[in-house]
């Protein structure tokens, strides 16, 4: 498996996980969970960076 493959797949992942997440947050809205709902906010805001930072730089 070369470089850029490897990348392609790891870039999916991420995708995979900021969507997860979307449904994470979404749960927690319904189950009214607050001290959850801000950590999730910051990890899905720093997973959006990761997945900007990744396309850009590796051009993918």
């Amino acid at each position: 498996m070369d470089f850029k493959r490897l990348l392609q797949w790891m870039y999916y992942l991420q995708i995979a996980f900021f969507v997860s997440g979307i449904y994470l947050l979404f749960v927690y809205i319904l189950t009214s969970n607050t001290k959850r709902i801000q950590v999730m906010i910051g990890v899905l805001c720093f997973n959006l960076i990761a997945i900007k930072l990744m396309k850009d730089r590796y051009k993918i």
